[in-house]
This record gives structure tokens, C-alpha cells and sequence, in this order.
């Protein structure tokens, strides 16, 4: 049975579709021209049943040898059953798309084209009340439904499900034949540069670790190696000499796996093993590594640039303005810049810098856009070429072009590299439009992708161009592989690097930025953030400079290492550490811990959409350092009993950290007439305890309660209040209470005295 299938007017009856590259579906619904499916009755109570279709996979490119496969699942999602049916795939092959807006009006199933062209059909079985069936089509390269296709391009593609002659639901998508077998001018092929940044949001610290950094103050036990692999490979162990040797986690709990600090999820782990596998298979793609991940992931692929280590926000930074906000939370500009990340991938590839300078730096685009101070930023900090989102340059133009800008700022001339809008969206797992329910799912976004980027050549087909087209952070491995298996096949592009879209003719050259606003992304989140990251951060100089023994404030960190030009694992193999364990000097330990902290703060102002891993990091650096001050604390006491004007009460304090403390201990009770010595110094041994005393005095019997706290030596309190009952039973425990009494007794002998004696009134 041929359908002729009359042009389409808009559905108002379909269902948006959903961004899932996990397997979302590109779905169409439609309500049931029936009341009972098959019987050919109108449902006029409006309970009408309602269908879907779903493209789970589609050739992306025809050739003259592919033929062409559909796999469709269609879904019954109402309470009654739908009885056998047809699939329906039908097509135009003379069309030939004329403008964007006709190519994006079909993608969401408002232009009325008609599609003559019967490409197939297939049973449908009938399907139970919220059931699904999945049907296939498979038409042969030889076959006249394809033959007739005689001009190379996207071509619309229409899916009908049909039962008893009535169409149940249509969904629209795209068919791209290839230039290949026809007898057509070849024209050039356009330019078409696809990255990826290589990175995580995925950081999850190890709780049990960061309580081993705090307690261990030589350098060689399980603190070390949490710093030494808080950027580092899963699995290695550090010696005290810097030599690295691998070890399998065991999986017992007292492998090496419990002393990393920061790791990537175990979900993340085996994402990159996969990751890897398909970078190796698709050389044009052009990855831009995080050092930082690189070091976490250990995977070991072929770089073509990398970018600001742990994918800080540049353009956030910029857009915020306060670089001295960043430097109180612990992240200085040295930690991102491009030399920063050269020394990292350097250190991770076993390279010298000489050669590790020969990798290219890119700055990679953040949550807000690329300002003019943000490029000037960028340049500042040795970033020559960065990578922008499609709300770089907001003017639209009426065809495709280069997307190579050059922005001259007061730090020196930026390349700026902008993705093409709609190919960006597609390829990071979002359609064009959220009517574009063809594009609810990986094989119709890809069967999209491929029709415009077909489209966008054809629109200028002897002009010279180089399009820019990126993944997501999060893409998966099964993605990229479709993807970049689908654009290898497509023959009317060549497929470039980033190097040479860098040194292409700009489109632009100027001293402006034409920034789209509208998309900027809000910047509190991140000035929320800052403002934890440096009260955590306050905190451990605290204890650094106000509550160990040895005070160490931040020049004393500084004069040992710069902490901002390394990570946690160069930090951990210096040989101060073991000189620090024998003559008590804390300033090696205090710069660890910093350098820890500063690790996760890095992590936590990371350029990625997701909130999820900010929150976490800042959650951890305020855990390092309340468990840092933690250590210091007063042990429970009982209460106490009172039967004199004064007696003692004894506070105990206890100290687990590897260094000596000296704090304040504080007192003061709930009541006037019971009351307490205020304050008193102590000093507590590394992994030590000591006493101090504080006087009670009372005036009456009574109880009430003494709340007692630590302080450091500048009076802020830190660390738990312990709460202490005082009961007073006032009783006769010496001489000087019986004179009280028997002077009492006397005055009490002389009033009666008196009373019985005095002379009374006549009147009385």
C-alpha cells in the first residue's frame, strides 16, 4: 500500500521531545482518531489513546552502496490497546532545502512539504495498553525507493503510523544522501573542525584521606600519598624519593585507594577507559586535555592542545572582577595560566618543558561569555587561541562562515575560534528547538546534524570556510563514535584541526566583542562559592598562626614552596617533610594542607554547567578545615558538686593533631550567684592531652551550668562547647561558718531578751 501523504500543517498534538544521549527517544505523539482502536469511532469524550514513535537508529549518511536502515519503537502510552498497524517512511527526492528557516520549519513539523516518495513500510503488531513494540526497515542501495534520489543533500523524512487507514502520529526527520555514485559536480569540501574538552566535573573527595593528611606529620604515611594523588593516577604510590610505582587497589581498605585525596567517580573512571578507546579510533578529532584529569583518569591519548588545568572559568573570573576574592579562596592566577598547564602535562608525560612548550594552550569557554576584559585576561595569562560558544558574535549572518575571530586587546592579539550554533547544540546532545521532537534522541540529532552541515556546504559550495563544531564535557564515548563515525563518511566535508582553523582567514579582526548577553550565565553561584572557599581557607591559617604552638603564618608557607605553582603531588615529594617530623616545625605540614585545599578549590570554580561537583568541593574544603580544628577539643566531664564557697572544676583538652597547640580555654555559667574563672592558656602535646582547673565560687545552694569553649590565641572561639552541671549544697565545713551561727544565736537570745523586758505603752 502507497500513502500519499498531504503537506503537512503544524501538530499541534506532539509530545516535546527530551535530551537524554543515554538513550532518549525522538518521540512524536499524536491522539487516537479512534475511541477503540481499529473500529473507526471517534472518541468525542476526549480519552483519546495516545502514540509515539521513537527513532532509535537511522543511516545517517546514504551513499550509493549503504542502502538504508530504520529502527523505530513505537510505544502505545494510553489505557487501551491499538490494534495492527503500518509504518510508513516517505521522503521528497527532488527537494532540495532553499533556506535554513525551511529546513528548521520541517525539523519541527510545520512546513507543509509533501514527501511523494514511499521509502518503505512496515507491519506494526498490535500493541497492548502502555506497551511498546520495535520495528525495523531496511531497504537495499539497489532498491528504486533510493534510486530515485538523484541529487546529493538533506532530503526530508516523514514517519507515519498508520492503523485502519488513519494516521495515528507523524514525525519528521532527515534523510542526507551523499555526493557519492551520482553524477553530480563535485564541488569542494567544506572545512569542518570537531574538539572536545578532555576534562571531569565528576571530583569526589576521599573523607578518610583528608583525616590521614591532618593527622600525619612526616610526609611518608597515608597523608602523603593523599596529597601526592589528589591530581594524580588512581593507584600509585609515591616514595619519598618522587619514584612512582603502580599498585593494584587490593580492595581490603587499607590499600593505597584509601589515602587519594581527590579522585574522579568510579562511573568517570570507566568513562575514560571508553573515551579512550574512541579517541584512539577517530585521529581527527581534536582533544584539548585538562592536565588535571589527565593525571586522575590514567588514560594516556593523543593530545592536540590543552587547556586551563581543572577547567577553571576564565570567563567567569572575568566577569566577577575580583581577583582578590579568588586569591583569598586559594586559587591564584599561576594556578591556571597557560604555563601552569604545560608544566603539569609536562610532568604527566615524563617530558621535559622544552618539549611540553611545544603543546598547544587553549582556553576553553566557561559559564559566562568572552568578554573583552575576559580575552585580555585570557591573553595575560599566556592563552593565545581560545574556544567560544555561539554567543561570541550574536549578529547573524545570512549564510555560514569561518568561525576564526581575531580580537586585539591590551595584552596582545587574541584568536578567538566560535562554534557554529546549530552543530554545537547537536553535537552536545540538544536540538535546534524544543519542537524539533525529531531530535528528542542520538539518532535523530545525528541524522540532523549530518542534513545541515550537508545544507550549510551546499549553501556556498565554492567559498571557503572552516566551521567549528565541539562535544560536551560529558559526551560519552558512544556518542563521539557515532558522530565522528558519521562525519568521516561524510565526503563534503574535510575535517580539519583547530591549528589550522586558528591560522585560516578571520572572519573578524577588531577591538570590540559582539557579546550576546542573553545567554550569560549568572555569576553568584560562583561569588557564593569564593566567599566559603576563603572562610575555610581563613580557617586553616588560623590554626596555622593562631593555635599551634609554632605559629606559621603565610609567608613562613611561602618561603618553603609555591604552593600556587604546584600540585598536591609535586608538594608532597619535598624533603622538608621529614625534617619537619623531628624538630617540630609545622610550616611543611601547613603547606600541604593548603596545597590541598587550593586543589579543591581549583576543582570547585571549574567552567562546567553542572553545580553539582562546585558544591562538593566547597563542601570538602570547609570538612578539611573543621576537621582540622576538631582535633583540638575539650573531653566530656562529669558535673560537678559544690559544698564550700569555692572548689575546683578540672577541664580536660585533648589534642590529635602531629604538632603542639596552645589555645585559650574559656568558661562562663549560666547563672550570678555560681560563677567561674573566665580564661585560662594551655598548651597540649602533638597527640596529647592536658588539665586546667578553673575556681568555682558560690553565694547560695543552687546549680546551674558551665559552658565551656576553646578559643585561639586571638580570642576567636573554634571547635565544641562543653557543657558542664554545678549543683551547690552550702554546708558548715569549717570554723568560721560555727562563729556565723553562734553570733546569729546570740543576736536571736538578745531580741527575746528585749521583747520580754521593755517597758509597754499604757495605751498597749
Amino acid at each position: 500500500m502507497a500513502l500519499v501523504v498531504a503537506p503537512l500543517s503544524p501538530v499541534s498534538a506532539w509530545a516535546e521531545g527530551t535530551d537524554d544521549q543515554n538513550g532518549s527517544s525522538a518521540t512524536a505523539d499524536a491522539g487516537d482518531t479512534n475511541n477503540d482502536a481499529g473500529d473507526g469511532t471517534d472518541a468525542d469524550n476526549g480519552d483519546r489513546p495516545k502514540q509515539s514513535l521513537t527513532i532509535e537508529q537511522s543511516t545517517a549518511v546514504v551513499t550509493d552502496t549503504s542502502g538504508f536502515h530504520l529502527k523505530v519503537m513505537v510505544a502505545n502510552n494510553s489505557d487501551k490497546p491499538t490494534a495492527s498497524g503500518t509504518l510508513e517512511v516517505s521522503t521528497n527526492a527532488l527537494l532540495t532545502f532553499i533556506s535554513r528557516a525551511d529546513i528548521q520549519s520541517w525539523a519541527e513539523g510545520t512546513a507543509p512539504i509533501p514527501t511523494p516518495n514511499e521509502i518503505g513500510h512496515v507491519t506494526v503488531p498490535a500493541i497492548p495498553a502502555g506497551g511498546t513494540v520495535t520495528v525495523n526497515l531496511d531497504v537495499a542501495s539497489d532498491r528504486p525507493a533510493l534510486q530515485v534520489i538523484e541529487t546529493w543533500g538533506p532530503k526530508p523524512l516523514l514517519l507515519s503510523y498508520i492503523v485502519n487507514d488513519q494516521i495515528l502520529v507523524n514525525l519528521t526527520s532527515f534523510l542526507t544522501r551523499s555526493p557519492d555514485g551520482l553524477n553530480t559536480a563535485q564541488t569542494p569540501a567544506m572545512g569542518l573542525t570537531v574538539a572536545m574538552p578532555l576534562t571531569s566535573d565528576n571530583w569526589q573527595v576521599n573523607a578518610t584521606a583528608v583525616n590521614n593528611l591532618v593527622t600525619d606529620n612526616t610526609g611518608t604515611g597515608d597523608a602523603k600519598q593523599g596529597a601526592a594523588t589528589s591530581s594524580g593516577k588512581p593507584g600509585t604510590i609515591t616514595n619519598g624519593k618522587g619514584e612512582n610505582k603502580d599498585e593494584k587497589d587490593t580492595g581490603t581498605g587499607d590499600s593505597n585507594a584509601s589515602g587519594q585525596l581527590i579522585t574522579l567517580s568510579e562511573q568517570d573512571e570507566t568513562a575514560a577507559q571508553a573515551l579512550a578507546q574512541a579517541l584512539n579510533r577517530h585521529r581527527k578529532l581534536q582533544v584539548v586535555a585538562d592536565p588535571v584529569y589527565l593525571k586522575a583518569s590514567d588514560i594516556d591519548p593523543d593530545v592536540d592542545g590543552v587547556m586551563q588545568p581543572a577547567d577553571f572559568d576564565i570567563t567567569t573570573y572575568s566577569a566577577l572582577d575580583s581577583g582578590k576574592s579568588y586569591a583569598k579562596a586559594g586559587v591564584t592566577d599561576d594556578q591556571w595560566s597557560a604555563d601552569q598547564s604545560q608544566t603539569l602535562y609536562a610532568d604527566e608525560e615524563g617530558e621535559d618543558m622544552q618539549s611540553a612548550a611545544k603543546t598547544s594552550t587553549y582556553a576553553w569557554q566557561g559559564n559566562a561569555g568572552w568578554s573583552l576584559d575576559a580575552l585580555t585576561k585570557a591573553s595575560e595569562q599566556g592563552y593565545s587561541t581560545v574556544i567560544a560558544d555561539a554567543s561570541f558574535d550574536s549578529e547573524q549572518s545570512d549564510t555560514v562562515h569561518t568561525g576564526t575571530y581575531v580580537v586585539n586587546t591590551d595584552a596582545g592579539d587574541v584568536t578567538v575560534l566560535k562554534e557554529q550554533a546549530e552543530l554545537g547544540k547537536l553535537a552536545q546532545g540538544q536540538p535546534t528547538s524544543k519542537d524539533a521532537n525529531g531530535e528528542a534522541s542520538d539518532a535523530g540529532r545525528l541524522a540532523r546534524l549530518l542534513a545541515q552541515s550537508a545544507f550549510y556546504q551546499m549553501e556556498q559550495p565554492y567559498t571557503s570556510r572552516n566551521l567549528l563544531m565541539t562535544f560536551s564535557r560529558d559526551s560519552s564515548a558512544v556518542w563521539i563514535d557515532q558522530v565522528m563515525g558519521a562525519l568521516e563518511q561524510a565526503s563534503w566535508l574535510n575535517l580539519t584541526d583547530l591549528e589550522t582553523m586558528a591560522k585560516a582567514e578571520p572572519y573578524s579582526v577588531s577591538d570590540t566583542v559582539n557579546l550576546d548577553d542573553s545567554g550569560k550565565s549568572q555569576v553568584s553561584a560562583a561569588r557564593t562559592a569564593l566567599k566559603q572557599l576563603a572562610g575555610s581557607r581563613q580557617d586553616i591559617m588560623r590554626l596555622a598562626g593562631a593555635v599551634l604552638k609554632h605559629s606559621v603564618d603565610s609567608d613562613d608557607v611561602s618561603s618553603v614552596v609555591d604552593i600556587s605553582a604546584l600540585d598536591p603531588q609535586a608538594l608532597a615529594r619535598q624533603d622538608a617533610a621529614a625534617t619537619a617530623a623531628s624538630n617540630g616545625d609545622p610550616t611543611s605540614w601547613v603547606a600541604s594542607l593548603l596545597a590541598a585545599h587550593d586543589s579543591m578549590a581549583l576543582r570547585a570554580l571549574s567552567g562546567s554547567q553542572q553545580t553539582d561537583t562546585g558544591q562538593r568541593m566547597t563542601v570538602a574544603t570547609r570538612a578539611l578545615a573543621d576537621t582540622l580544628l576538631g582535633k583540638v577539643s575539650i573531653t566530656p566531664s562529669e558535673s560537678v558538686s559544690v559544698f564550700s564557697e569555692s572548689a575546683k572544676m578540672p577541664v580536660t583538652v585533648s589534642n590529635k593533631l602531629p604538632y603542639a597547640v596552645s589555645v585559650r580555654v574559656n568558661s562562663i555559667t549560666d547563672s550570678m550567684q555560681i560563677v567561674t574563672s573566665r580564661t585560662t592558656d594551655i598548651e597540649i602535646p602533638a597527640n596529647g592531652e592536658a588539665q586546667v582547673s578553673f575556681t568555682i565560687r558560690v553565694s547560695t545552694s543552687g546549680s546551674t551550668v558551665a559552658h565551656v569553649s576553646l578559643a585561639d590565641r586571638n580570642g576567636q572561639a573554634f571547635g565544641n562547647v562543653q557543657n558542664t552541671a554545678i549543683t551547690s549544697v552550702m554546708r558548715i565545713s569549717d570554723m568560721s561558718g560555727f562563729i556565723i551561727i553562734g553570733f546569729a544565736v546570740l543576736l536571736g537570745i538578745v531580741g527575746l531578751w528585749r521583747q520580754f523586758n521593755r517597758k509597754k505603752d499604757p495605751d498597749e
